[in-house]
């Protein structure tokens, strides 16, 4: 407890050092999740105008960004939360973590909540695998106008997994192999649950009062060794209500129309093959984890250009599922309900984000550094613009008349009325 108070002591004072503007106003909305929402389709009301700006952050940018209504946020790999005021770029204030940070920032109560961690086992055991570092990593909770330290919570796990705010809660999962929940006002404890396996760069969401991940490398609950599951708990208490053996950890799971969506992968064995495979994506009920349809790709090569995802989560909008499938290199537009592919189009790299719809237009980046933009319900190609680095994970989002997204360490703000 003495280190955690004075570790927690030490990033507020890199906190206060690194502001570099005023405490500002107070936040006007909550990003309670990754992409705001259970469809990923962060789409955001506002009077902010198209304003185009481009900030360079000098470290990968993997995690998604947030908005509060005031305020843009983003993390990277040189430890660094960032304020940025949406409107010019400008840099309000930077907070720093014991680790790369790459996990969505959550913003609730006037919070930003982050989480630490790297790609990394400490020990791989029959019992299970434990991914993270000998140190520990941490849950940080920030101050949203000034960027001080409100709180940190040691994690014996990673980190990674972007957390999801639900009812004061803050819901998170571990690389040690559990799910929590504490109270996002001060972290104190509500529930630990033991899962089957490592969440990896799953982030939590919640709909309907449970909460969805995905875990690879455990047993499900059968006790049957398989090579991820989806899980769905009880937000109240943690209470696993059911788990399925589809997708993997590295994807999130995606949630409309009763069904989970959610991406696998199939690898080649180890060696030569390796990095040949196929994807997968399954619909499961949302009340029982009962698969109601499955899409396996055809086989292909992954890429670690960007990051070591091979599984990415969809965009959910008006009865379609978009769907990046990185052994393909394709999009994939399903129709949710069934399955149905709708349309599909071959990207120049893997798309390792998940895509934006908006007035009848998708948007996303490749690995390739192509950035592009097609007609949502046919998959016709309107524009492609080539940037100068690969667009990783972090997916775009839309505030009032601005697309913002990262590619790579740099954040772009493009004005709609351009793409």
């Amino acid at each position: 407890m003495r280190r955690g108070l004075r570790f927690s002591a030490m990033l507020g004072a890199l906190a206060a050092l690194c502001a570099c503007g005023g405490a500002g106003p107070a936040g006007t909305m909550a990003w309670p999740m990754y992409q705001n929402g259970t469809t990923h389709n962060a789409i955001v009301a506002s009077s902010l105008p198209g304003v185009s700006w481009s900030r360079d952050l000098h470290a990968k940018i993997n995690g998604g960004l947030a908005y509060d209504g005031v305020r843009l946020f983003a993390v990277d790999f040189d430890r660094k939360l960032t304020a940025l005021d949406p409107q010019t770029g400008r840099i309000l204030w930077q907070s720093g973590g014991d680790d790369v940070l790459m996990s969505t920032p959550i913003v609730a109560e006037n919070l930003v909540f982050v989480g630490s961690g790297t790609n990394a086992v400490m020990w791989d055991r029959p019992s299970g695998t434990v991914w993270g570092r000998p140190a520990g990593n941490h849950w940080y909770a920030f101050d949203a106008a000034s960027g001080r330290l409100k709180w940190s919570l040691p994690e014996a796990g990673e980190a990674m997994p972007s957390a999801a705010y639900d009812s004061g809660r803050l819901i998170f999962a571990t690389g040690d192999d559990v799910a929590t929940a504490v109270l996002a006002s001060s972290a104190a404890p509500l529930w630990k649950t033991a899962i089957p396996g490592v969440p990896m760069m799953s982030s939590a969401m919640v709909a309907n009062g449970m909460v969805f991940l995905l875990a690879t490398g455990g047993k499900s609950l059968n006790g049957n060794p398989d090579r991820g599951h989806t899980l769905a708990l009880r937000a109240a208490d943690g209470k696993v209500v059911w788990s399925a053996p589809y997708g993997v950890s590295d994807c999130t799971p995606a949630i409309a129309q009763g069904l989970v969506f959610v991406s696998g992968e199939f690898d080649g064995p180890v060696g030569p093959l390796e990095a040949y495979g196929r994807n997968d994506v399954s619909a499961l009920d949302e009340n029982t984890g009962a698969l109601r349809w499955r899409y396996v790709s055809s086989p292909g090569f992954y890429s670690a250009v960007g990051s070591n995802e091979r599984a990415i989560t969809g965009t959910y909008d008006g009865g379609t599922l978009y769907q990046p499938i990185e052994a393909t290199s394709q999009m994939i537009a399903f129709r949710a309900s069934d399955g149905t592919i709708r349309w599909q189009m071959h990207t120049m790299g893997p798309v390792k984000m998940s895509p934006l719809v908006y007035r009848g237009k998708l948007y996303f980046g490749d690995t390739a550094g192509m950035f592009y933009v097609l007609d949502a319900a046919t998959g016709t190609p309107l524009a492609a613009y080539p940037y100068g680095k690969p667009f990783t994970t972090s997916p775009p989002l839309v505030v009032g008349g601005t697309l913002f997204v990262a590619d790579t360490d740099t954040i772009h703000a493009i004005p709609l009325s351009k793409l």
